[in-house]
């Protein structure tokens, strides 16, 4: 299977990403963006949250669990010499909903990070996570 996206300059150093499928457009700027674009080492860690977060999702959907809040937080360490290689990458997952475990969470990740998504398998570096399992009680966070 062949994945494409075409990207096509707007204005200085920013672009916009449209993808095959049709399913949507990104813009993507240079380091340091100004504008409001996502840089494009920014939108390397979104994809790596992004494809964890939607096969987390659908193990806890496969579990007919019902999740009320889910947040990803990706950081990306990298060398400062240029091409400013990742080499690390953390993920921190909160997640609200009834009859999520330890055990449902770790299973999800795993199998997220060594099975299923494409990105973690694609991107070089080493990878942690935490996670945290938000109270019932807890009212879904708003910012």
């Amino acid at each position: 299977m062949t994945k494409k996206v075409t990207l096509r300059w707007t204005k200085d150093r920013e672009f916009i990403a449209y993808d095959n499928d049709g399913g949507g457009a990104v813009g993507v700027t240079g380091p340091n963006p100004p504008g409001t674009s996502m840089g494009a080492s920014h939108l390397l860690l979104a994809a790596l949250g992004g494809c964890m977060g939607t096969t987390i999702i659908a193990v806890m959907h496969k579990r007919r669990l019902h999740i009320e809040f889910f947040e990803i937080e990706v950081t990306g360490e990298h060398i400062d010499p240029w091409p400013k290689t990742f080499t690390h990458y953390h993920l921190v997952y909160r997640i609200k909903g009834e009859g999520v475990t330890d055990k449902i969470m770790e299973t999800a990740i795993y199998l997220a990070h060594e099975r299923y998504c494409t990105v973690s398998s694609s991107v070089s570096g080493t990878k942690s996570y935490e996670y945290e399992i938000l109270p019932a009680d807890m009212p879904i966070p708003t910012d």
